[in-house]
């Protein structure tokens, strides 16, 4: 159903509404460009999150595979005589950054050190085993960090998408209408006004005939 329209129409509501429609115009292809943007770099950071998943979890089973290695060779009494040197908490720090309007975080880790060889000497083993798990801690941090992301890519793409469609579907139709309905009317006006003038001067004629014939 058609949108009633109450505009008066006139010739600076016609400018007015062709500079809002202008603007709409111009907010829709800046958007959609930002879309575009947007899409491109979702396709990127889903593949680095694919990519470091996968290497997350193989170096979860190597990692695995070394404590089963290291448990076999020290026992489990003499791992968590180890394990108590390490850090019990994890602090990320989160640095806030932003891309075309989305706002994210750079993770990172600052309190984990990367194991000693010295200090694990007593076990090359034990060594590989610390070094494997610290590494993973990278890999976990970073895949957060990059699907944190994806997911708030997602959240704007939705956002802009439907900022798209009320542009496009809403306003665009609105003043098209409105512009419309106004050229429509004005030149209705100039219609009729034509014909008043032409009636009007032919009776003006008519009443000059008349009296050159008196």
């Amino acid at each position: 159903m058609r949108e009633a329209i109450t505009i008066p129409p006139t010739k600076d509501n016609l400018l007015k509404y062709k500079k809002k429609l202008k603007l709409v115009e111009r907010a829709y292809d800046l958007l959609r460009e930002k879309y575009e943007a947007l899409l491109m770099k979702l396709h990127i950071i889903s593949s680095q999150a694919i990519s470091m998943r996968e290497k997350m979890e193989e170096g979860l089973r190597e990692a695995y595979y070394e404590y089963i290695k290291t448990e076999s060779e020290l026992g489990k009494d003499m791992i968590n005589i180890f394990s108590e040197t390490i850090p019990k908490e994890v602090i990320v720090n989160s640095i806030p950054l932003e891309y075309m309007g989305v706002s994210y975080s750079d993770l990172q880790l600052t309190n984990l050190p990367d194991p000693s060889y010295g200090f694990f000497g007593i076990s090359s083993s034990l060594w590989i085993t610390a070094k494997r798990f610290r590494d993973i801690f990278d890999l976990i941090v970073e895949l957060a960090e990059v699907e944190n992301f994806a997911y708030k890519v997602i959240r704007n793409l939705q956002s802009t998408q439907l900022s798209l469609n009320a542009l496009d579907k809403v306003y665009r139709v609105r003043f098209g209408n409105i512009i419309k309905y106004i050229e429509e009317a004005l030149e209705s006006y100039e219609l009729e006004s034509i014909y008043t003038i032409k009636k009007l001067k032919q009776k003006i004629e008519l009443k000059n005939k008349i009296k050159r014939r008196n």
